[in-house]
């Protein structure tokens, strides 16, 4: 505590030293005109050229000027918008040769160029930049009408399994952040989360392979940071979402936004909803062997899941002055569902030859909640770029999950007269997060900066299993299978990064420093475990201009993944009669070391190479218990796990009004363990993926998108997978000047993207079929409405951006 005071008092102390002065004033000026050549009043966004991070922002004065001065050397970009008039785009470059740059702009007004089909303003739908893959949603139509969780698995790399858990290039392990937000979710609820977000709400997800030290250390697979519109206009404005769909099932969402600015206060809020009710088809059989005799099992069940989602967002803003921002943010959710599963397991000498049948009935109901709150204060102290940021948060969590297992026995199961067996689970759970977070960033001069910060985040979880049979007429609690498991950690984190500009080489080199305390307390079965550890975590990274047309690119850094909440709850959570899981309270982190080479051709051919080795690799495992005839899922520590990939992405046009994205990529993963079911483990695997995307611009209103994507059989952990592929069509046409957009979608056309896994495991057979509901069409209706004097809006982190991923 002592040495955050000292830090933090240097920060603020620094805000009155004197800077060494810039040796001369470098920057960018001009002029915005219409065709007549008079000026017009537009906004001027500033963006670093090489990964399109947004900068700063102006607006052009009386006389259609504007300026941005005190720039470093490197490139840069514009975006130049302005009301009835297509937006427009120009690079440029500050060095010491070129300090100073005049443009003057014109703009074409949208009545003089609605004969012709104009696409050079409109941004792909993904961009590659070394170390960072952006998609721009917006220009996604097939994602027409879905939620973030299905846009997500059409960005290239990403896959999803049928629980909607995340993997990177066939690695699982990924920090996912909402506006630079941790969401605290385990990969249930994230999808839980993810589900309840409209699609109409996201403006990109960047995918970063190795983030700097800035980021959080979680994520062996990287970091995906999926960022929501923000409505950049002065005065009152909004829009208007509605959708409808339709595959074996009805599903609709409906949105509204709405955000007013002033001179002194911005204030948003957002409120969306979204149901659905979609089937869920699963056929297991496996084989159990006891060395003597052989029982065969073949499972077939049908799920119908409903889901009312409902999420909500409000804010304020308050400009103090030119320089200091205090802002105000709340946000969350109310989910409900239910579910009815129905089953039918046959048990016999052979699949054929059924002995016993066991038919079951599953009802069960859920409810989340969710609520946060970010208080934040940001200043830019001058114009080099000098900048502090303190953002506190509080967020709770509570969930209820129900389920009533009805299990009925037909003649010759242990005899013609066996009751019924009914049992329930009752999961109630909670988490409370506490996190505050401080950052500043100091240049020395427009070729080096530094940056350096604080973060301590508390978490504390409670999940009260209750387990119940239903006998003599009755509830009765069994204590033998009941247990409350209450978990706390603590984080303290510190983090340095330095970066320098040299003329066409570019340097980012960073250390991270995280303390972990953590307690997890089985109060039924008297279990406690605690754990102390401190870890550093460097980052490195250097970008190389060959020439104008090539670049190379280099980056390393080292993660860490802890266990979540759940995988640390020892309790069972029953599937059927003889399926289960069972968490791990011993499980240790995982820790990655993750190289990635880059290479980018004009900005559009990009290949990169890349090799990650971790240790104690966390594992969802499926094992066998022959003598009990039961399969069950745990998860474990395995020795290690390397894997290689290679990506070859390239973007082109094939005409004024067709355009593709290819990409392909390949992993190479190995994981070796020794003692995995009593045997040691070593099994690898090539994987092969395609994600191509076709664009036609039909008129300046009408476009349409085909994509698809292929990925070939692949090993995941002790899960075999066998290839799939899918088809996905949408069209889009605009009304009003843009401001109504109607768009369609088909999303897998040929009903082709199902799940069939079989074990990798030697001595454990079964194959598992899972078809969810994927062929779906959809409509969806948006209209803008208001002002469309454009002012930025500022981008909101908060200090809870770097827990996300480990609550179940």
């Amino acid at each position: 505590m002592k040495r955050f005071l000292t830090l933090s008092a240097c920060i603020l102390l620094s805000q009155f030293l004197p800077l060494k002065a810039q040796n001369k004033a470098s920057g960018i000026s001009g002029l915005i005109l219409n065709e007549q050549q008079k000026p017009i009043a537009a906004s001027v966004k500033l963006f670093m050229a090489i990964d399109s991070v947004f900068l700063k922002s102006t607006s052009t004065d009386e006389l259609g000027r504007f300026y941005f001065n005190d720039l470093k050397n490197g490139e840069y970009s514009l975006e130049i918008t302005a009301l009835g008039y297509h937006p427009a785009n120009m690079q440029f470059q500050i060095s010491d040769k070129f300090s100073n740059v005049v443009k003057n702009i014109t703009l074409k007004t949208v009545e003089n160029t609605l004969g012709s089909i104009n696409i050079s303003a409109k941004k792909p739908m993904i961009e590659r930049f070394n170390n960072k893959t952006v998609l721009n949603v917006e220009n996604s139509l097939a994602s027409a009408g879905s939620n973030a969780l299905e846009i997500l698995a059409k960005m290239p790399g990403v896959s999803l399994n049928q629980e909607g858990t995340i993997s990177v290039r066939g690695k699982a392990g990924v920090n996912v952040l909402i506006d630079g937000k941790s969401t605290f979710l385990s990969n249930a609820q994230l999808a839980i989360l993810l589900k309840s977000i409209n699609g109409n709400e996201l403006k990109t997800i960047s995918l970063i392979s190795n983030p700097s030290a800035k980021y959080d250390a979680a994520g062996n697979a990287g970091l995906i940071d999926i960022r929501l519109k923000k409505n950049t206009n002065f005065g009152t404005n909004g829009s208007l979402d509605g959708g409808f769909g339709y595959g074996k099932q009805p599903k609709s969402n409906t949105g509204v936004s709405l955000n007013h600015r002033n001179k002194k206060f911005n204030v948003f809020g957002s409120l969306n909803n979204s149901n659905n009710k979609a089937p869920e088809d699963l056929a297991i059989e496996r084989m159990v062997s006891n060395g003597l005799t052989n029982t065969f099992f073949k499972q077939s069940s049908t799920q119908i899941k409903s889901t009312h989602n409902n999420s909500y967002k409000a804010g304020v803003d308050y400009f103090l002055n030119g320089k200091n921002t205090l802002g105000l943010l709340t946000s969350g959710y109310f989910n409900n569902g239910h579910d009815l599963s129905a089953s039918v397991t046959n048990i016999g000498t052979s699949f054929t030859s059924i002995d016993s049948s066991i038919i079951a009935n599953s009802p069960s109901s859920n409810s989340y909640r969710n609520q946060t709150y970010n208080l934040n204060y940001k200043s830019v102290i001058d114009t080099t770029g000098q900048e502090l940021t303190i953002d506190l948060d509080n967020a709770n969590y509570r969930s209820q999950e129900n389920i009533n297992y009805n299990n009925y026995f037909s003649a010759g199961y242990e005899g013609l007269n066996k009751p019924p067996l009914i049992f329930r689970n009752s999961t109630p759970s909670s988490v409370s997060i506490k996190a505050a977070k401080i950052d500043y960033s100091l240049p020395f001069n427009t070729k080096t900066s530094v940056d350096f910060g604080l973060k301590s985040s508390w978490v504390s979880t409670d999940n009260d299993f209750k387990f119940e049979n239903f006998a003599n007429l009755q509830w009765q609690n069994d204590p033998t299978r009941s247990n409350r498991f209450i978990y706390d950690k603590n984080i303290n984190a510190a983090y340095g990064t330095f970066k320098h500009q040299f003329k066409s080489t570019s340097v980012e080199a960073g250390l991270r420093m995280e303390q972990t305390n953590s307690k997890g307390n089985s109060i039924s079965e008297q279990k406690i475990v605690r754990r102390s550890y401190l870890n550093f975590f460097p980052s490195f990274a250097v970008n190389q201009k060959i020439s104008e047309l090539n670049t190379l690119g280099f980056t390393y850094s080292r993660r860490i993944d802890r266990p979540d909440y759940k995988s640390l709850n020892p309790f069972i959570y029953f599937v059927d009669l003889y399926t289960f899981a069972q968490g791990n309270p011993f499980l240790n982190p995982q820790y990655t070391h993750a190289f990635e080479g880059s290479y980018n051709y004009k900005k559009a051919l990009n290949i990169t190479l890349g090799y990650s080795i971790t240790h104690n690799l966390i594992l969802d495992v499926f094992l066998p218990d022959n003598e009990k005839k039961t399969l069950y899922q745990t998860v474990q520590n395995l020795d290690k796990q390397s894997a290689y990939n290679f990506t070859i992405a390239y973007p082109t046009s094939v005409s004024k009004f067709w355009s593709m994205d290819n990409t392909i990529t390949t992993n190479y993963n190995q994981t070796k363990s020794s003692g995995l079911a009593g045997l040691d483990y070593d099994r690898k695997k090539v994987t092969f993926s395609i994600n191509s995307t076709q664009d036609f611009t039909i008129s300046p209103t009408l476009s349409a998108q085909l994509s698809g994507d292929f990925i070939s059989a692949q090993i995941n952990g002790t899960y075999v997978i066998k290839p799939y592929y899918g088809i996905d069509f949408g069209i889009k046409k605009t009304f009003m000047e843009k401001r109504v957009n109607l768009k369609f979608a088909f999303n897998d056309i040929f009903n082709s993207r199902k799940a069939q896994i079989s074990s990798a495991l030697p001595n454990l057979n079964y194959n598992l079929n899972q078809k969810l509901e994927t062929r779906i069409f959809r409509l969806n209706v948006n209209y803008n409405f208001g002002s469309t004097a454009i002012k930025a809006t500022r981008d909101r982190n908060t200090g809870l951006s770097d827990e996300a991923g480990r609550i179940k």
